[in-house]
């Protein structure tokens, strides 16, 4: 999978004028702090034509980046939110644009795909809520009972039926396996953790996330907890880079987590240069010294407890001995 950013940094001759516009505005509109109505307008006016010419690979861009942006383009959000699954996801799941009658006729006109993804949304307008049921589909009733105020039982029965094999979460990573397959440029060295870190970042699966993190690393969750922290930072930057994740898959795992990080071609551009200037095993040896500190502080808590539990073991049979004697 390409992002139109990466192209531009790895094949200046690639793609085509309509892509080369739609990503040059959409990503001028998100670096505006507070758009203006004539700013979204002029998106709108700009954009919207492009669509039809646009390859899919810069559509998914457009819907990613304006998923989580309150004063986009309303037309352009509902053109986007028209496409397939794959491409759309991102504003089913998160764009606060798309109202619950949006989401109606979405579904009504696209079907399960979308109305599987909707589900996964804070659904609390009822006649939203009667759309997703009527339909009868098991996976939108396990992502609507996860919503619902369950007694804890019912919800623990819930969650042990959909994690196995979520429909949810198997239609999301088929989608981004497609997008994946776009281009053979840019894979990680392993391509399975990578996805399965991409899937749980994007999919807000954040104990998923950090339980594959941490196995990965073989570390312990408190520090990988402390790794992943609470935004982009040096320590996961690295860490990335020690399980072989290029940088595009490091790019989507940020972005998963901590939202659009990398705002425009240049701060993307010194991101991409400054990573892949990371050497795999000078990282995996930061890693391990990480791990060697672990274990330090490990034992000299341990020491520490058992010089206290020797402090009182020893002084408390001291004054009996005296009395004895």
């Amino acid at each position: 999978m390409k992002y139109p950013e990466f192209r531009a940094l790895e094949d200046r001759n690639g793609g085509s004028k309509a892509d080369d516009l739609l990503t040059a505005s959409i990503t001028a509109f998100c670096c505006v702090a507070r758009p203006a109505k004539s700013d979204a307008q002029q998106l709108e006016d700009l954009a919207v034509p492009l669509l039809a010419l646009a390859s899919p690979r810069v559509r998914r861009h457009a819907a990613a980046a304006l998923s989580e942006m309150p004063h986009a383009p309303k037309r352009l959000i509902l053109a986007l939110a028209e496409d397939d699954v794959d491409i759309s996801a991102p504003l089913l799941l998160r764009s606060p644009v798309l109202k619950p009658g949006d989401l109606i006729g979405l579904i009504q006109r696209r079907g399960i795909g979308h109305a599987r993804v909707i589900a996964r949304r804070t659904v609390e307008d009822a006649a939203l809520l009667q759309t997703l049921r009527q339909l009868h589909d098991p996976a939108i009733d396990r992502a609507l009972a996860l919503q619902s105020g369950l007694p804890a039982h019912e919800e623990n029965e819930a969650l042990d039926r959909a994690e196995p094999e979520s429909p949810r979460l198997r239609e999301t990573r088929e989608a981004l396996r497609a997008l994946m397959r776009a281009s053979d440029a840019g894979h990680s060295t392993d391509q399975a953790l990578a996805d399965q870190l991409i899937d749980a970042a994007l999919l807000d699966e954040t104990h998923t996330f950090r339980a594959a993190f941490t196995t990965a690393l073989d570390l312990d969750g408190e520090t990988a907890e402390r790794i992943i922290g609470h935004g982009l930072n040096a320590e996961l930057t690295i860490a990335l880079a020690a399980l072989g994740l290029s940088a595009e898959a490091a790019h989507l795992v940020l972005t998963g987590l901590f939202g659009l990080v990398h705002k425009d071609l240049h701060s993307l551009r010194l991101f991409v240069q400054s990573y892949r200037q990371i050497d795999q095993d000078k990282a995996q040896a930061t890693i391990q010294r990480w791990k060697t500190e672990e274990n330090s502080q490990k034992l000299r808590q341990k020491l520490r407890e058992m010089a206290a539990d020797f402090e009182r073991g020893g002084t408390a049979p001291g004054p009996a001995k005296r009395r004895v004697s």
